[in-house]
């Protein structure tokens, strides 16, 4: 088969690390394997406790199952904010997960039909153990050695600003370029793409920025933009808001009361720096957050005289959430 253009678009892999006995006992899935179990496991034990370990301990919590997430790292979600992250864990522990924190996964191995982990010297049995170590491009077998498409970290393929490969003609969108590995990233190649091949290159990798993303446990926690803390390091000057999703109508007509909202402005340029939404629909809520930052910094440069606090999300473009939530 031949084509004038061709996009590689075959997403990515599960990693795999050098744990002893990790491929080769038996019970021992990845996210795509934890999809074909025939039976609901009892005790499911997850090694990592990123955005993949998370939803599947939140899914798998919700149906009952007993779930226990190793995470390496001192705490989990250390890249949001510390007030949702903190909210997140109580509630992922109420819906019956787990946590072990600094965890050394040092082997699995099998015991009958059961797995055992040995974690910090310790052993826990488990009916079925999920690692969810993080996802490489899956260019391997695709047979790119017999062209000179040029690979970059972690077998990426090197795309430039209209996701073009180094042999033209061919593009790579989504996960296999190295970007980042969200639903939004992937969907926004799509429209760079499009762009260049129907004569509308104007919008590239380059003006892409504020990239969305939600961590689909429940309720949906969703952030664009810088937390606190960022803006704390790049030494800008800054104002934080916060409000309990408990405090909203919306939230009492749903009867889900968990949640909150945070959003983070620049106190000299009144530029909303980021924004973090941890309630029931913060998926789609967010992308108003983020047509308010785009598309609105004009009209709030023109008001000379505004308090910090009123071009947060209650005033600027979002009465849209507003409306939502009443």
């Amino acid at each position: 088969m031949t084509a004038e253009t061709i996009v590689i678009n075959t997403g990515a892999v599960s990693n795999v690390l050098p744990i002893p006995g990790l491929l080769e006992s038996e019970h021992v899935v990845d996210s795509t394997g934890i999809q074909r179990l025939e039976e609901q496991p009892k005790r499911l034990g997850i090694i990592g406790g990123g955005n993949i370990g998370l939803e599947f301990a939140s899914l798998y919590g919700r149906l009952g199952s007993q779930v226990t997430v190793f995470e390496a790292g001192s705490a989990i979600l250390a890249r949001y904010e510390k007030v949702a992250a903190d909210l997140a864990q109580e509630y992922l522990e109420e819906d019956g997960v787990a946590f072990v924190v600094d965890a050394k996964v040092e082997k699995v191995a099998n015991k009958g039909q059961e797995v055992v982990l040995t974690v910090n010297g310790q052993e826990h049995t488990f009916d079925v153990v999920m690692y969810a170590l993080g996802r490489k491009p899956a260019t391997e077998g695709l047979g790119l050695e017999n062209t000179d498409m040029e690979l970059i970290e972690r077998c990426a393929v090197k795309v430039d600003d209209y996701c073009e490969s180094t042999v033209p003609g061919i593009y790579a969108v989504g996960d296999v370029n190295g970007g980042l590995q969200f639903t939004y990233t992937s969907l926004d190649d799509f429209r760079i793409v499009l762009g260049r091949l129907t004569g509308n290159g104007e919008y590239n990798l380059s003006k892409r920025s504020n990239v969305l993303n939600t961590l689909f446990i429940e309720p949906a926690l969703s952030q664009v933009g810088m937390t606190e803390k960022a803006a704390q390091e790049a030494g800008l000057p800054y104002q934080a808001n916060e409000l309990r999703v408990a405090n909203m109508p919306r939230a009492h007509v749903n009867n889900d009361l968990r949640g909150i909202y945070k959003v983070i402005v620049h106190t000299e340029t009144k530029e909303i720096l980021g924004a973090t939404l941890f309630a029931r629909g913060s998926q789609e809520l967010i992308n108003l957050i983020k047509m308010a930052m785009v598309s609105m910094m004009s009209s709030i440069f023109k008001r000379k005289k505004t308090d910090p606090l009123e071009v947060s999300f209650f005033n600027i473009g979002i009465w849209a959430i507003r409306a939502s939530i009443k």
